[in-house]
């Protein structure tokens, strides 16, 4: 949501800038000419998109209660609004891992479980979005359910 608000925002402050006599009063102060600024915040907005997409930013919900560990989470891509759950029964619950990847902008989390006799391992979770005091406690809890696996 917050990037296509920004979408719309830049695709709003560039048509201002067409339509309007705006910019006039922007360039007698900076000189900077109006194809400068529509470029600017074009760029602007295409680097912060592709950051989100590289970091694989996502909304989480965890939970651990009631014999279960569950993981919900989707993606806050502007074209790709899955949304995924995992539940795994603490019993099943075989342990986690966590890697960096991309330069160390993106951070996952994968999920093994126990299921008929053989280790699955689940897709990867982004913690990207994750404060540093969530991430945490996140992997205080896992850990109290099931070891850190390499």
């Amino acid at each position: 949501m917050q990037k296509r608000l920004l979408a719309i925002v830049v695709a709003v402050f560039v048509a201002l800038l067409y339509t309007t006599n705006i910019w006039s009063y922007v360039e007698k102060w900076t000189d900077i000419p109006r194809y400068v600024g529509t470029i600017i915040f074009v760029a602007t907005f295409f680097t912060f998109y592709i950051y989100h997409v590289i970091a694989a930013s996502s909304f989480i919900l965890y939970n651990d209660e009631e014999g279960k560990i569950i993981v919900r989470f989707y993606q806050l891509n502007m074209f790709n609004t899955s949304k995924n759950s995992f539940e795994i029964p603490k019993s099943e619950f075989e342990g986690y891992a966590l890697s960096n990847s991309h330069l160390g902008i993106r951070k996952n989390l994968f999920l093994y479980r126990k299921y008929q006799g053989k280790t699955v391992k689940y897709p990867p979770v982004s913690l990207s979005n994750l404060p540093e005091a969530e991430l945490k406690k996140l992997k205080q809890s896992l850990a109290s359910h099931g070891p850190l696996l390499k």
